[in-house]
């Protein structure tokens, strides 16, 4: 029903317009890596969990593209949503930094912390574009997801909520994001969205399905990390109710 969901962004080969033609999940997903025989078992799982998830991340998109399609919301409050999760993703890596003994993952929490910030600088340009200064992500609050995230402790639990589920559903929802700027005729705030913010947030994807394989050996390890990925979206989906949507981006501040 909504053209835009699951949907990845590539330029068109006439004009470098965006067109939307790969699903993104699946395109994220379908990567064929070298395995080692001897995490069989744990790739099963986690394929098993990503596999699992898409059902919910589409009802969480859904939820969002039915929250865009209200009357009164425009691109700002696209981007504006966008730099919000942008925020929390950015702080949550910080706070794991601290106590994180896995020396891949301590360091790619360090890299997501400075790649969130650039994208929050371009996301903060692209509104002073539009006449918005000033916004302010924190303002509002921070999301019961956000506090969720920052109380997880395990490698199992972070890599599955944080990483494995959390990145699959920031790109489904980027697809969503960008389908709708682009409807609404602007591509420059689709391409930061759907191109450049996405492909960054797929590294992170892939990643942590590696450190989710390493992480969940144990029967108890995988009911850690299903119970996060259970829960973050969860949260999620409630994040991207119409209501829940609006309360978070607050009142528009016009330059």
């Amino acid at each position: 029903m909504h053209a835009d969901l699951w949907q990845g962004l590539q330029y068109a080969s006439v004009g470098c317009s965006l067109r939307f033609s790969i699903p993104a999940y699946v395109f994220f997903t379908n990567c064929n890596h070298a395995r080692t025989p001897q995490m069989v078992a744990a790739e099963n799982y986690v394929a098993e969990l990503d596999t699992k998830n898409q059902a919910s991340i589409q009802r969480v998109v859904d939820a969002l593209s039915g929250a865009l399609a209200k009357d009164g919301v425009d691109v700002a409050d696209a981007v504006r949503f966008a730099l919000k999760a942008t925020i929390e993703t950015a702080e949550v890596a910080a706070l794991w930094i601290t106590d994180c003994d896995d020396l891949e993952m301590k360091l790619s929490l360090a890299e997501q912390c400075g790649d969130s910030a650039r994208q929050c600088r371009k996301l903060s340009e692209r509104l002073g574009t539009m006449g918005v200064a000033g916004y302010d992500p924190r303002d509002g609050g921070y999301s019961k997801l956000f506090a969720f995230l920052r109380s997880l402790q395990t490698t199992e639990e972070r890599s599955s909520a944080g990483y494995l589920t959390g990145r699959a559903l920031s790109m489904a929802r980027l697809g969503a994001l960008a389908g709708f700027c682009e409807r609404k005729g602007d591509g420059d705030s689709a391409r930061l969205l759907g191109v450049e913010i996405m492909t960054q947030e797929r590294r992170y994807y892939e990643l942590g399905k590696q450190m989710l394989v390493a992480a969940v050996a144990t029967e108890e390890s995988q009911a850690r990390a299903r119970r996060a990925a259970y829960r973050t979206l969860e949260l999620a989906g409630e994040t991207a109710e119409p209501l829940q949507l609006r309360k978070a981006l607050g009142k528009r501040r016009s330059g």
